[in-house]
């Protein structure tokens, strides 16, 4: 069972019989369910269809009547019996039979009418709020004598004054324009409002009724089905859908209309479709047992005819799927599709030998460095692209080795002068980093001296300071000093004034004691005597005390005199110390606020220098390492010319054969023009420089 011989006998037989058992069990199913589907896809552009059909009818109604009454013919007539001829002249005589015309006045009277019954069956409400609007109303559906009627306005001038044309259509004529597209024998059409009930149907009692299926639903089980498809409807806008009512499925396709605000739906009932299908499966059937009996004796005849070459050429097949190329083939000598198999297999291995021959020989001659070299024998059909391909390659290659090349020179060359340049700026910014560092230094020893300077400064304004407070004290000390020594000057002349009085007193004293003696001497009392004699001596005693108390006192008083003039001249002297002290007081506080500033402006220069330092470090260290780059930069440039040194290119002033890649490098842009970000570069400016530079076909 596993040659192929018994595989084609078995699928062929089983798939014949298995086709024709089960067209026979699932025809009548199948067919039916393709029925309902097929009327299912249909039914719903169908409705569309007649959707769009339905609207612009009752576009072209509403426009041609709106034409007609706005016309200059119109506006110009003064009988009203004229202005209704008009209007009846925008409509076919075959729809004028379902028409009545009315004219009203703008306050809706009745001008003129060919149906008095029909002009007052809309409200004169409607007429007036007709008569305000320029544009056309159409009024709802309106039931009268067991017919459903609507009626269009339009607003107008006639005869300089202003109307409202009217004309009321029977809605059979819609109704005939729904019939016309349904389909079978019992298939019917009809609108309804977004509630779902009926406003136009064939049964014109419900739609006199606004039968409406969801509401009887409630009362009727038979119309829990329609009620369910109904509820679908109103909640799509275009769809189709199916029920089973009075035993007979249905399918029903709904479309949205654009007047009444309704729905139309086309009903078609699935059995009118059924004698066809009855037909087609009693065909499939006999078709079916027909073939079954054909293919038993044309798979047993073929079987073996067609197994042995495809089993040959499926394990040439395998073996190639292998990577086996050596291995012959079986050729099947016929003209049929086995001998076209065998035959073709033979040339694609032969094909295919010498294709991976020549890609061989040419990879060798890349692998050695060899770019010069291109493919050349025959490639046929799609191979041929290999060929034109590989050797596009090999021309981009060559191309692009030697674009690398120059741009190698170039890169070595502007390298070196980078590497020059940045060895310059280097040595300049180690040397400036270097005088810089000296001058921070240098700023730094000054700037501990100046504070330093502000230090002594502000100690030396503390010590002035204490010292003309001290003198300020002295100051004052000397004036108490020559206050006691005024005093003592005046103490001096009063003690002198006393020494006076007591210097008379010891003269009258002795005057007396001279007397006393007289007298004693007189009377010749002896001890009288003695007493007068010791008030003489004390009397002397006294005056010689007194004489030298004086003399003592004047002295002090010179003295005095003499220090008290001392102690004016330091005075003096002491006020002119202190007005000094005092200037040198301010000079010292100057010289130390000064110090102070110059400390703060030392330090922000210092913060400067060092500012400086560090960008000068950076760009130290940056140049460094530019320098660094464009020397590695050299190098690897070095390196890639050597290695493109390798390869044999070919010359790139010679002709180029048509179809292969060529850049015209003297319209590359120049590097001093390009951006200094190269992200900036992007697809779109790629695409646009090659388009610009592109000389021959790529």
């Amino acid at each position: 069972m596993k040659t192929i011989r018994a595989k084609l006998m078995l699928i062929m037989l089983a798939s014949t019989f298995v086709i024709t058992i089960v067209l026979s069990i699932v025809a009548i199913r199948s067919i039916n369910r393709s029925t309902e589907g097929t009327l299912r896809s249909s039914v719903e552009p169908l409705t569309v269809q007649a959707s769009r059909s339905f609207d612009t009818t009752m576009r072209q109604y509403t426009t041609n009547f709106s034409t007609s009454a706005k016309s200059a013919l119109f506006a110009e007539k003064e009988n009203v019996n004229d202005m209704l001829n008009i209007l009846k002249s925008g409509f076919s005589s075959g729809i004028n039979e379902y028409c009545s015309f009315t004219v009203f006045a703008e306050d809706g009277s009745i001008l003129v009418t060919d149906s008095k019954e029909l002009a007052e069956l809309t409200p004169q409400e409607e007429v007036e709020d007709a008569a305000s609007k320029s544009s056309v109303v159409i009024t709802d559906l309106m039931p009268l004598n067991n017919k459903i009627y609507f009626t269009i306005f339009q607003s107008a001038t006639a005869n300089g004054r202003k109307v409202v044309a009217a004309v009321t259509i029977n809605a059979e004529v819609l109704n005939n324009l729904i019939l016309d597209n349904s389909f079978g024998e019992n298939g019917y059409g009809y609108l309804v409002d977004d509630e779902g009930s009926v406003l136009i149907h064939k049964d014109s009692s419900k739609a006199l009724t606004h039968f409406n299926p969801i509401n009887e639903a409630k009362n009727n089980e038979d119309y829990k089905e329609l009620s369910n498809a109904m509820k679908t409807i109103l909640s799509t806008e275009d769809g189709s859908c199916s029920y089973s009512i009075d035993d007979k499925k249905c399918i029903a396709g709904f479309s949205s209309t654009d007047y009444f605000g309704s729905t139309l739906i086309l009903v078609l009932v699935v059995k009118d479709f059924n004698s066809t299908t009855t037909v087609a499966m009693t065909n499939i059937l006999i078709i079916g047992i027909s073939i079954l009996i054909i293919t038993i004796g044309i798979s047993l005849f073929y079987a073996s005819r067609i197994s042995k070459p495809i089993i040959s050429a499926t394990k040439r097949i395998r073996l190639l799927a292998q990577g086996n190329l050596s291995d012959p083939v079986d050729v099947w000598y016929s003209k049929d599709e086995l001998g076209i198999l065998t035959n073709s297999l033979e040339e694609t291995i032969v094909c295919l030998r010498q294709y991976i021959n020549l890609i061989t020989v040419s990879l060798e001659q890349i692998s050695e460095g060899n770019l010069c070299h291109r493919m050349e024998g025959t490639f046929k059909g799609d191979f041929q692209q290999i060929k034109t391909t590989f050797n596009d390659i090999l021309d981009s290659l060559s191309d692009t080795f030697a674009s690398i090349n120059t741009a190698a020179e170039q890169v070595t060359s502007g390298a070196i002068q980078v590497s020059n340049s940045a060895q310059e700026v280097s040595q300049g910014s180690t040397q400036q980093a270097s005088a810089i560092e000296e001058l921070s230094v240098t700023l730094n020893d000054v700037a501990k001296q100046v504070s330093q300077n502000s230090d002594d400064a502000r100690n030396a304004y503390n010590i002035v300071s204490e010292n003309t407070s001290a003198i300020g004290s002295c100051n004052d000390d000397m004036d108490n000093m020559l206050k006691a020594i005024n005093a003592i000057y005046t103490s001096s002349s009063e003690i002198s004034k006393i020494i006076k009085v007591i210097d008379e007193i010891a003269f009258q004293t002795n005057i007396l004691a001279l007397n006393a003696a007289v007298e004693a001497a007189r009377e010749g009392s002896k001890g009288f005597g003695v007493v007068a004699d010791e008030v003489r001596r004390l009397a002397s005693r006294s005056a010689e005390a007194a004489k030298q108390t004086a003399a003592l006192i004047e002295n002090s008083v010179a003295a005095v005199s003499k220090g008290n003039e001392i102690a004016q001249k330091t005075a003096a002297s002491l006020r002119v110390i202190v007005d000094s002290s005092n200037e040198i007081q301010g000079l010292v506080k100057n010289i130390s606020e000064a110090s102070e500033d110059q400390t703060e402006s030392i330090v922000q220069i210092n913060t400067g220098l060092d500012q400086i330092s560090a960008v000068v470090s950076a760009n130290t260290s940056s140049s460094v390492g530019t320098a660094s780059a464009s020397e590695e930069l050299s190098s690897q440039s070095l390196i890639l010319k050597n290695m493109i040194a390798r390869f044999k290119l070919s010359n790139g002033d010679e002709t180029r054969k048509k179809g292969r890649f060529k850049y015209d490098y003297d319209s590359l842009p120049d590097p001093e023009d390009s951006p200094d970000n190269f992200e900036d570069y992007n697809s779109d400016d790629v695409s646009e420089f090659i388009e610009d530079n592109d000389n021959d076909k790529y």
